[in-house]
């Protein structure tokens, strides 16, 4: 049985091109793209849209989130390469108010599709990757919130 997957790469503002793609592919088929998917992955800005699309959201909800916020959202901190390699590109701040607005109280485990969100822990260099319980043996990451993981895969 052949599995179609959906991967979205990251790229801070630059997520509006895949939001923009997808949502021209739902104009023209009638029906939101993530329907055509069996497991949607995503790393940062693409991990933001990967959580959207697994919350039922269509894609030009997406598509107007980064244009509309996208700019406040992500305005890069003042250049300084050490400082960048502890923390984020991006002020979190205005990422969570964003993400609080749209995401709410919203669950992993409430995804309507099977998602996958890597994240990496930047004072550990851990990774961890956000799943879907969509087998018994990832039955682990259902009840976090998904602005946490957004914020995980895209701080």
């Amino acid at each position: 049985m052949i599995k179609k997957i959906l991967a979205i790469d990251g790229g801070g503002i630059k997520g509006v091109f895949p939001a923009s793609f997808l949502s021209s592919v739902e104009d023209t088929i009638g029906d939101k793209v993530s329907n055509y998917f069996d497991l949607i992955v995503g790393t940062s800005t693409g991990g933001i849209i990967a959580l959207g699309l697994g919350m039922g959201m269509p894609s030009s909800e997406i598509l107007s989130f980064y244009k509309e916020l996208g700019p406040n959202i992500f305005r890069k901190k003042p250049f300084n390469a050490i400082r960048r390699l502890f923390s984020s590109k991006y002020n979190q701040a205005p990422l969570r108010s964003a993400l609080e607005s749209k995401f709410k109280a919203f669950k992993l485990g409430e995804s309507s599709k099977r998602l996958v969100i890597p994240s990496l822990n930047l004072e550990t260099g851990s990774v961890h990757l956000y799943k879907t319980a969509h087998h018994p043996r990832l039955e682990m990451d259902y009840k976090e919130s998904v602005v946490s993981i957004a914020l995980a895969t895209a701080c």
